[in-house]
């Protein structure tokens, strides 16, 4: 179980909450702030016409029914805010209607309109989920109160509901945050989304930083031409405050929208839809989109609230996932740049190390490596002979025999190679398979002599790929083997020289790149 809060920390997003809301009505939102819509159900049409004159004086929005089919119609077709409904109609009365309503809906507010004769029956409806009653006859007052005190009762109890719904998305965000592949990302950002929204659908798209259009980077449920219509939204006249505002965008089955927008709403039978821009430093970088295709359950603005943290968190975890990958490639030349450095200063390993790397990369593959650790290998790979730069090139490009003087030089590599990127934190993972990519199966091998499953894996993997690249190049001291040869020379000295299972994948790697003929035999 999660600790509980603090309760500083639940004030804290209560403010930002608060703050959020006043944001969002003092500085033209583009969101529409809607009458409460308030149905008042009653056979009487006095009462009906004297409620509607009183509340629409009070700015609410009013529709009336003259008996309690009626008025279910129009819940079935409509929502609204607040139901006044008498209790004794004809047909069906209003303890009926409330059982209707409550099938369906539990949230709504209900108001029950009753006169003293029938006061045991307005009890009972309140028992029924009625959150209060209005005596008949009742005063312009009594009106205003009653359904005043019903909204704010509901607006408190959504509040409620409100911030226990934000409370997950604190936890959330740990593993947003911690995730830095940006395709992974994307696709953990729109699960989130559909699944702590309810959403039916939800797409995820990004400015294109050369075009200037949005690219549509995941989405779930959604048509090609709603899709199309997403990554057109910046020109559309719908949601062009939402980039222009950078405040998010609410619409119901009753907003009317502009353009493809709403003829992919009518194609996908989306029945509401909030449209959120991903911003970072005041730049928007792209547009968060839920959507629900029923009309019984439209999104809110208390949905729209929690949207908008979520995409906050999602923002800042795309420029996280962006900057890290920037970092990555940074690195990544810097690796290169090395790897041609060797390269340049040993003639006759041109192209050597990004082979091994390919080679590498693909036998750790078989193995079924996770991808961050096949990184590390082919980060390995390419700078497995750094060390060389250290070794005089009247070694490095002797012809002869080397002297036991001359193999002692050459056999620091590894060691030399390892320390000198050891100051570089992304590089920590490859400092071992730099190290001991030179051990030998049976501990015969240096620096350290280690063996075996001592050795570590993608040691155990650059060593052989780098001993067949070195047996099929051409060397100062004798002329490169042919495939079969090579293949011959590892299974040869397979558990002593190399991890026999490592050498049987390799071998596999090479038939299926048709660098080796299946039906060759090996020497």
């Amino acid at each position: 179980m999660h600790s509980a809060w603090p309760f500083s920390f639940v004030k804290l997003i209560i403010a930002l909450s608060l703050w959020y809301k006043r944001e969002a009505f003092t500085q033209g939102d583009p969101i529409v702030i809607q009458q409460e819509k308030v149905l008042v159900i009653d056979d009487e049409e006095f009462i009906l016409h004297l409620s509607r004159d009183i509340l629409e004086k009070n700015n609410y929005a009013i529709t009336i029914a003259q008996d309690g089919r009626q008025g279910i119609s129009l819940i079935e077709k409509e929502r609204f805010d607040l139901i006044l409904t008498d209790i004794k109609m004809p047909d069906m009365d209003g303890i009926d209607v409330i059982r209707h309503i409550r099938s369906g809906n539990k949230e709504i507010p209900i108001i029950v309109i009753t006169g003293y004769g029938t006061l045991d029956t307005a009890i009972n409806a309140l028992r029924l989920g009625a959150q209060g009653f209005l005596l008949k006859p009742f005063t312009p007052a009594d009106l205003r109160n009653a359904v005043a005190e019903a909204l704010e009762k509901t607006r408190l109890l959504s509040e409620n509901i409100r911030m226990r719904a934000l409370m997950p998305l604190f936890e959330v965000s740990k593993e947003i945050i911690g995730e830095v592949d940006p395709k992974r990302l994307v696709r953990l950002l729109v699960e989130i989304a559909r699944k702590e929204a309810h959403a039916d659908s939800v797409c995820l798209a990004l400015i294109d930083e050369e075009t200037g259009r949005l690219d549509m980077k995941e989405c779930h449920g959604l048509s090609q031409s709603c899709i199309s219509a997403v990554e057109d939204s910046p020109g559309d006249e719908s949601l062009s405050m939402v980039f222009k505002e950078k405040k998010p965008f609410l619409f119901t089955r009753e907003t009317v929208l502009s353009g493809v927008l709403e003829g992919a709403r009518q194609t996908d039978g989306i029945a509401s839809g909030i449209f959120v821009p991903l911003t970072i430093r005041g730049t928007v970088i792209g547009i968060l989109s839920i959507m629900r295709t029923s009309n019984k359950l439209p999104f809110t603005l208390s949905d729209v609230e929690f949207v908008s943290v979520l995409s906050g968190q999602a923002a800042a975890a795309i420029e996280n996932a962006r900057l890290y990958e920037k970092l990555q490639q940074s690195y990544l030349s810097t690796i290169i740049t090395l790897s041609a450095v060797v390269e340049a200063k040993d003639l006759y390993t041109d192209k050597h190390m990004k082979d091994i790397a390919e080679y590498s990369v693909e036998i750790a593959r078989k193995l079924g490596i996770a991808d961050p650790e096949i990184e590390d290998i082919r980060k390995g790979a390419l700078l497995h002979d750094l060390g060389k730069i250290s070794v005089p090139d009247h070694i490095l490009m002797k012809a002869g025999k080397l002297s036991d003087e001359e193999i002692a030089v050459i056999k620091k590599h590894p060691a030399n190679g390892a320390k000198m990127i050891e100051p570089v934190a992304p590089l920590k993972s490859a400092r071992d398979i730099i190290r001991h990519h030179q051990e030998c199966f049976d501990g015969s091998g240096y620096p350290d002599g280690l063996r075996g499953e001592e050795i570590p894996l993608g040691a155990r993997i650059v060593g052989i790929a780098d001993a067949f690249g070195a047996m099929t190049t051409d060397r100062p001291y004798r002329k490169a083997l042919t495939t079969n040869e090579a293949v011959g020379e590892l299974r040869k000295y397979a558990g002593i020289q190399f991890d026999p299972d490592i050498v049987q994948i390799f071998i596999s790697v090479l038939r299926e790149k048709g660098i080796q003929d299946t039906g060759a035999e090996d020497l």
